[in-house]
């Protein structure tokens, strides 16, 4: 079971790097999570900053033993991550959105992110870091587009009763994988994803215009109907206009 293991730190610079270098050490088990009060240099996608406020937010970290999922398959993490942090969110009364691949979005206002590092022997996975940064009770955010939980039910929430909640959820993802349900994840995945299926305005390296996106494929490509043209998008080759 994953989470049996929970590190308590008040403050690093990464908790991703942490377990990386827990993980290098030998000295970090399947399932285990290190969690922060603070952290000074988060990492999001595309090697964006992930700013919080110390105390007020989820910092969190799991290191998973993924051997059983093949290169060509670890989209399906990605998928079960993404879907723990919606499914964790509607405990508390909030309908989330997934903005591909794995931004957590509440009516077009961010409310989280996810990284996750995978290590690849061969043709399979040889761990991976999953890495989730969750506004909890931070309700500033500088002019970001930005959302919290204290914000949308307007009462603060003890961050523990999130986490516990939340690897709850991590592990309903992980028996999906572990029993190849795939089709599964991926049909859960798509109903939850933001914008299917529905016209907005995007920018990739033609510029700006208007699309549909109608799936996202097996190895995580982005599907978005352009004009006439079905064109599929890798990361930093689309950008979502909000």
């Amino acid at each position: 079971m994953l989470g049996r293991k929970i590190i308590q730190i008040e403050c690093v610079d990464s908790t991703n790097n942490y377990v990386a270098i827990l993980l290098s050490e030998g000295k970090i088990k399947h399932g285990t999570v290190i969690l922060a009060d603070e952290q000074t240099n988060g990492r999001g996608q595309r090697g964006a900053s992930w700013d919080s406020k110390a105390g007020e937010n989820l910092i969190f970290s799991m290191f998973i033993d993924t051997a059983i999922l093949s290169v060509k398959d670890q989209f399906f993490l990605t998928q079960i991550i993404s879907l723990a942090v919606v499914n964790m969110l509607s405990k508390f009364g909030i309908e989330a959105d997934i903005k591909w691949p794995n931004d957590i979005y509440i009516k077009g206002r961010k409310i989280g992110g996810i990284l996750i590092e995978n290590h690849i022997k061969g043709d399979f996975l040889n761990g991976s870091i999953i890495g989730i940064g969750l506004n909890i009770n931070q309700i500033e955010f500088d002019n970001l587009n930005a959302t919290s939980l204290k914000l949308e039910i307007g009462e603060f929430t003890p961050i523990q009763s999130v986490v516990f909640s939340l690897i709850n959820e991590i592990n309903v993802g992980w028996d999906l994988i572990q029993t190849n349900q795939f089709e599964k994840i991926n049909d859960l995945y798509l109903s939850k994803l933001w914008l299917l299926n529905i016209e907005a305005d995007f920018f990739d390296q033609t510029g700006e215009f208007r699309g549909c996106i109608i799936g996202v494929t097996s190895n995580g490509l982005l599907q978005v109907q352009k004009e006439n043209a079905l064109v599929k998008y890798d990361l930093k080759e689309i950008t979502f206009k909000i």
